[in-house]
């Protein structure tokens, strides 16, 4: 099982720590599902999908590059107010991620961790914001970016044209 997922719109990309993602969708779900718009026919699919992402880590987070100007605002919107959410604590027990319920009887895997710092999460929140945006840095020529991890923003060298990742085995996420 993989400890990244790919996150794209409108042709860009790069990866994400699956637990800060997971961890992102959680509150994303939650600022939908309070939000004046949580019965749009486009936002109960967003949040249908999203519940899938987040407790399935081979399942990548593509956005709708058909969303409107307004649904992408919305999106935006939402995604804020999950940022602020995570904002309000340090860290979040792993027994507690993996209570979150998401799809049936599948919820986030929190790895070997005893809690998520919440700093990496709204990290990954804000480049999901600038990628909706279209104000992401592009990301040094032949890597990607790599977000929501511990340590930070990071990159992971990409080969080929097939997005094959070569990730260096000194990476604290695949020191195991």
């Amino acid at each position: 099982m993989s400890a990244t997922k790919g996150i794209k719109f409108e042709g860009r990309f790069f990866w994400a720590y699956d637990v800060a993602a997971g961890g992102f969708l959680k509150h994303l779900i939650d600022e939908a599902e309070a939000s004046e718009h949580s019965q749009e026919p486009w936002l109960s699919k967003a949040v249908s999908s999203w519940r899938v992402q987040a407790a399935i880590t081979e399942v990548g987070l593509t956005l709708d590059e058909e969303w409107s100007g307004t649904q992408r605002q919305i999106f935006i919107r939402l995604a804020e107010g999950a940022c602020k959410k995570l904002a309000t604590r340090e860290s979040i027990p792993a027994d507690e991620v993996a209570s979150w319920p998401l799809v049936d009887e599948l919820r986030i895997f929190p790895r070997s961790r005893t809690e998520i710092l919440t700093a990496p999460v709204i990290e990954l929140d804000h480049a999901i914001i600038a990628l909706v945006s279209g104000n992401l840095p592009r990301s040094p020529r032949r890597k990607a970016w790599f977000y929501g991890t511990p340590v930070g923003r990071s990159t992971i060298r990409m080969t080929g044209g097939d997005w094959e990742t070569v990730c260096s085995a000194n990476h604290p996420l695949r020191r195991r």
